[in-house]
């Protein structure tokens, strides 16, 4: 096994590659046509960036196990500061992603497999972030529950608690969509993003929003808002700390709640 610290994202960039072979041979046995829609378009990636969307997808391929039948895996890396998230993390976490695709995999009787493919050293975290999304939306197409606005209810409510404060929460605003609620979280990451860069930090640069937008596709980018306030949290000197944050989103969740949670949490930011 290679070092943590001698992996370069170039190796992350093929493994994720190879998930997206397997995960594309999972979603055609199970007959689920695949997704056509262009990659998302980004640049300046970290590899705490790559993490968060590893953990969003790793969600997203429990959910597969769970529901095909497969033995679940563990993931019990121990993480540093995300500060000190390196491209070896993000390997780990690939692995233990691919390790619960071959349970699903074996599963489903499915005997082909996809080898790594050769390194490209040029490759950035960026074409890593972007792969990794990539994966997420082909295991959403497998999902017999996929991810719902509930789903991601939890997870910007999570990044409020990370942020806090005393802003005054937004009011209820009706037939909100995913892609109101992907539109304002993007507003939500660019407000972090210029915090952070207050730190020394830099973040992601997110250009456009996706086609079609799905709920899925709004759990992703809630993740790594997710990981922006917690690395934010995380520098600021005076921050509370915070509490073992169990969600408190049980029950069914509109859309309009996940905008009005993310309109609070850019006014926090704010």
């Amino acid at each position: 096994m290679v070092k943590l610290e001698d992996v370069r994202p170039a190796d992350c960039y093929a493994h994720a590659r190879r998930l997206l072979a397997e995960v594309g041979a999972i979603r055609n046995e199970m007959g689920r046509s695949e997704d056509t829609r262009p990659a998302l378009e980004l640049s300046d990636a970290k590899p705490r960036e790559c993490y968060f969307a590893g953990l969003a997808t790793w969600h997203k391929v429990s959910r597969l196990a769970a529901e095909v039948g497969a033995a679940p895996t563990s993931f019990i890396h121990t993480v540093p500061a995300l500060r000190e998230l390196r491209p070896g993390h993000v390997l780990r976490l690939i692995e233990a992603i691919q390790h619960q695709v071959a349970g699903i995999k074996k599963q489903l009787h499915v005997a082909e497999s996809n080898e790594v493919p050769a390194i490209e050293a040029a490759r950035q975290p960026a074409d890593v972030l972007v792969t990794l999304i990539q994966v997420g939306r082909q295991i959403s197409r497998a999902l017999e529950r996929p991810f719902t606005p509930s789903d991601v209810f939890a997870r910007v409510e999570q990044a409020s608690a990370y942020v806090g404060g005393t802003a005054a929460g937004a009011a209820f605003e009706r037939r909100r969509t995913p892609r109101h609620c992907y539109e304002r979280l993007m507003a939500c990451h660019a407000a972090a993003a210029k915090k952070l860069s207050n730190h020394g930090e830099t973040s992601v640069t997110m250009r456009v929003v996706p086609a079609d937008v799905v709920p899925g596709d709004v759990y992703d980018v809630a993740t790594l808002v997710l990981g922006e306030v917690a690395l934010l949290h995380s520098l600021t000197a005076n921050a509370p700390a915070i509490y073992a944050f169990e969600s408190n989103a049980e029950g069914h969740w509109l859309p309009g709640h996940v905008d009005q949670l993310a309109r609070t949490l850019e006014a926090q930011l704010g």
